[in-house]
């Protein structure tokens, strides 16, 4: 049997754009992109290649039926028909799939979105073949459930050769650094350092998406050396080593949701 999870925010009987619904067989979760005229509701997957679609019926609070989208030729539920109505009760917790005679096909439940200060985390280590350290794990747990909201494994940078105490292990996460200035505490992961040369120290970002309720990872983020956060130019700073007697700085700003370098300066050991 096909299983859902609607998510929502408010005890609504209507369903809204930001609504998302996961499939947990499959892990495919759709989220509601647009409701045309408070009446046709439409979702898709995060690809946005497959599309789920209702509309609602007048006059009947919670009530929709399964209508066909503009890029899928049969129904998306198995064994349903186009036209056959939806119950949506957040008092009861199900989004229900029936059958014109009344037959209850697939009962979806309900559960709350994770808000940005539902979330606690978790780092633990893994060893390798040597019995070095050289991956961490990081995972992020809410007050919606048991399982993890939030999963992160990286290798180290470089290999440890004693296990972090639980003390040092906190250290690795911070989660109270708004690295893309939106007001919004994110995520730093610090993933090593590398002491060849100058030491460079690497850790992996993740923003808050709040339309989305989830941390969005940052591309390349885990590529920048020893970065620093400046909230009051809203800019973050990169340097390392690039010669043998320089040290080159890096200044990001974001544009259009991306980090891009904006200056870039040079300096000589011994110039400050």
């Amino acid at each position: 049997m096909l299983t859902l999870c609607c998510c929502l925010q408010l005890p609504a009987q209507v369903i809204n754009v930001g609504d998302r619904f996961q499939d947990k067989e499959t892990g495919v979760t759709y989220t509601v992109r647009d409701v045309r005229m408070d009446k046709y509701v439409y979702m898709t997957d995060q690809s946005e290649d497959n599309l789920l679609s209702l509309s609602r019926v007048d006059g009947r609070e919670g009530e929709y039926a399964l209508e066909p989208s503009r890029q899928a030729d049969d129904p998306p539920i198995a064994g349903a028909e186009f036209g056959w109505p939806v119950k949506y009760s957040p008092e009861k917790g199900t989004l229900e799939f029936y059958t014109p005679q009344g037959r209850l096909l697939y009962t979806l439940e309900v559960v709350k979105v994770a808000e940005r200060e539902d979330y606690r985390f978790n780092v633990s280590f893994g060893k390798d073949s040597e019995g070095y350290i050289g991956v961490i794990y990081v995972d992020g747990y809410t007050t919606t459930g048991d399982s993890p909201a939030f999963a992160f494994e990286h290798e180290l940078v470089e290999r440890l050769a004693e296990m972090p105490s639980p003390e040092e292990a906190a250290n690795y996460v911070d989660d109270k650094t708004d690295i893309n200035f939106d007001g919004i505490p994110d995520l730093q992961i610090y993933i090593g350092l590398n002491a060849v040369g100058r030491v460079s120290e690497y850790f992996a970002g993740f923003v808050w998406d709040d339309e989305d309720k989830c941390f969005a990872m940052v591309p390349g983020y885990d590529e920048i050396s020893n970065p620093i956060v400046h909230p009051d130019t809203k800019t973050i700073t990169s340097t390392a080593r690039t010669d043998a007697v320089e040290i080159t700085t890096w200044t990001m700003a974001w544009v259009g949701g991306h980090l891009e370098i904006i200056d870039e300066t040079t300096s000589t050991f011994g110039d400050e």
